[in-house]
């Protein structure tokens, strides 16, 4: 059967976010209380296509027994991409065979994007005006980029350097701030991710480089989000950070708290003081 229309809706959800198992594709495209029958079936005829690969491991589910295999697209289906939406920037997506030792933090931090994206979408207070992924290239007509627009290079000597796992721009009342992204999966201790993750993003704002990665942000300031395994590696990152530069910079959200009606307005983000409170200020009514 040949390829649908839907069906590039599914590969286009992939080639933009490089890996995804079938149930975020599922809670991309489709209705996330509907059966995956009919998802299970477009991937699979966008693999039989040559559009689609499936990775030969699988990603263990967190706080399950189980595991679920990963898509990611083939340089073809970028291809069929540009074409079929008229939009040469898919044939610039990623397609090379992802490590397997990075599938399970790319998975994670595809999660919390879904999360984010479906919060943006279900309100209209707040925008996303755009979104950088770790492994986007600066130059996409190269045909061997060997650069990405998260890593930047601070310092040689001593070497210094920032990599956000992501980076997106949110658009609040007329106010474009940027927000970076840090995706802990409980790897590293909490001072083993201040040590050294904090230098980088306090030299960051320094230079004001988050103005190279969205020249449209309306602020001098930026936040970096930690979404984390639990409310105690909030506190416990949050006591580490307090010794290093720039502490005031950093969020933490418990994951387990993160959905799509948390995410703004719910108080489910812990500042550099502990403080818990929401991500969006409450819109002041002119009695209050």
């Amino acid at each position: 059967m040949p390829v649908q229309p839907a069906d590039f809706e599914a590969l286009a959800a992939i080639a933009r976010r490089y890996v995804l198992t079938r149930d975020q594709v599922h809670r991309i495209c489709f209705d996330p209380k509907t059966n995956q029958r009919s998802t299970r079936k477009r991937l699979l005829r966008l693999r039989n296509a040559g559009y689609l690969n499936k990775h030969a491991v699988s990603v263990a589910l967190p706080e399950t027994n189980g595991a679920a295999p990963v898509y990611y697209p083939t340089k073809p289906g970028c291809q069929a991409l540009a074409s079929y939406f008229d939009d040469e920037r898919f044939a610039a997506c990623i397609t090379r065979t992802p490590r397997a030792d990075r599938l399970a933090h790319w998975i994670a931090i595809n999660n919390t994007r879904i999360v984010i994206e479906q919060a943006i979408a279900q309100q209209d207070e707040a925008q996303l005006e755009g979104w950088i992924t770790e492994y986007e290239v600066i130059n996409k007509d190269a045909a061997k980029p060997n650069q990405f627009v998260l890593q930047t290079q601070l310092g040689v000597d001593p070497p210094l350097s920032c990599s956000p796992d992501a980076a997106f721009l949110l658009s609040v009342r007329g106010v474009k701030k940027v927000f970076y992204l840090e995706e802990d999966r409980a790897t590293s201790s909490p001072h083993q991710i201040a040590a050294r993750k904090s230098k980088g993003y306090a030299t960051l704002a320094e230079r004001q480089i988050h103005k190279t990665h969205f020249p449209d942000t309306t602020t001098d300031r930026f936040s970096i989000l930690l979404v984390t395994t639990s409310d105690y590696r909030c506190k416990e990152t949050a006591k580490a950070m307090k010794q290093q530069q720039r502490n005031d910079l950093w969020l933490y959200i418990n994951n387990k708290k993160l959905t799509p009606e948390s995410f703004l307005h719910e108080p489910i983000v812990m500042n550099h003081d502990g403080e818990v409170g929401p991500l969006l200020k409450p819109i002041r009514s002119a009695n209050s």
